[in-house]
């Protein structure tokens, strides 16, 4: 059992209890046994990175209406997908505002994380880690926080493997030679995008942003260059709609579980939260795991090659093209 490393922007509402709002950047190790951490009990940062022993490290940047309990559930999700070697660190910018303008404003607070993921987070990783073993993988909007912070070309960075699940970010921005494309490919080796046409959270984006999402239709046209598009619809249908995870268990007092998740939710966080049953299928975190070992064409489980499919039938792993 190893700890879990964060990174905070979250605000202190008292006595430690993180909030929606912006307050000091704080480096957090806690047990991964704590459901939530204590935004006063910060360490310095490079002893922060002194207790990380692995030689790479993946950077998750959670999406919207994420409070700090679910990301710590997140987190620990996430966690035991990570190949050996690699470190899970979260970046906690602050979501999860309430009300009828909750979307707005965690995207406005989105936007304003971009100037912190770099100052506070790449740069303080780049110290240990070697820039191509730095990598990202955006959930939602996450995915735009990401995109805000490779829009600074004057930064001089290049990390290794970006992966983006449901992204909640234009897909017009990322056609072949875009400036913005131009500037993100300038930050990364690789760029893979997880999309699903069923995502009903991006459904609802598209209505509120009168943008298609990149994670609802992928790249328009041809996929550019060191870019992956990797089409998951049939995967869902077949595989995830009918199956959703049980509900949360029980925490001891005074910890609260988490409420379960819609129909709707799970459209959109399956990549996090779904787990095949045998017989073993393409999963996203058999992909996941391929790219983080430098493999992008995808590695089938299966001692031979799939029979033909229809283009609907588990086309998860027949979209990324070959090495």
């Amino acid at each position: 059992m190893t700890n879990n490393f964060l990174i905070t922007l979250r605000n202190d509402t008292g006595c430690g209890c993180p909030g929606i709002g912006f307050g000091t950047t704080g480096y957090i190790e806690i047990p991964e046994t704590n459901t939530n951490y204590d935004v006063q009990a910060t360490m310095d940062p490079q002893q922060w990175l002194d207790d990380i022993s692995d030689t790479s490290v993946l950077v998750f940047v959670h999406g919207f209406g994420n409070d700090s309990c679910k990301i710590i559930d997140r987190h620990n999700t996430i966690k035991p997908y990570v190949p050996s070697g690699v470190t899970l660190v979260s970046f906690d910018w602050p979501s999860g505002n309430p009300g009828m303008s909750a979307y707005q404003n965690d995207k406005h607070n989105a936007a304003s994380s971009a100037s912190y993921f770099i100052r506070d987070c790449l740069k303080v990783l780049l110290r240990k880690f070697e820039p191509g073993n730095i990598h990202l993988f955006g959930h939602s909007m996450g995915a735009y926080v990401i995109e805000q912070a490779f829009q600074t070309p004057s930064e001089v960075f290049t990390v290794g493997h970006v992966l983006l699940a449901a992204g909640d970010v234009n897909q017009m921005n990322y056609g072949a030679a875009t400036p913005l494309l131009t500037n993100y490919l300038s930050h990364c080796n690789n760029l893979s995008v997880y999309w699903s046409q069923d995502d009903q959270a991006l459904a609802d984006s598209h209505i509120i942003n009168h943008y298609i999402p990149l994670g609802l239709q992928g790249f328009k046209g041809v996929v550019p260059d060191r870019c992956y598009g990797i089409e998951c619809t049939g995967y869902y249908r077949n595989y995830v709609k009918n199956d959703p995870p049980p509900a949360p268990p029980p925490l001891p007092p005074p910890n609260l579980p988490l409420p379960p998740i819609s129909p709707a939710e799970f459209s959109h966080v399956w990549y996090l939260l779904y787990a095949p049953k045998p017989p073993p299928v393409n999963d996203f975190y058999t992909d996941f795991g391929a790219v983080l070992r430098g493999y992008l064409a995808f590695p089938t489980r299966a001692p031979k090659p799939p029979p033909p499919m229809t283009p609907d039938k588990n086309s998860f792993s027949l979209q990324r093209p070959k090495a």
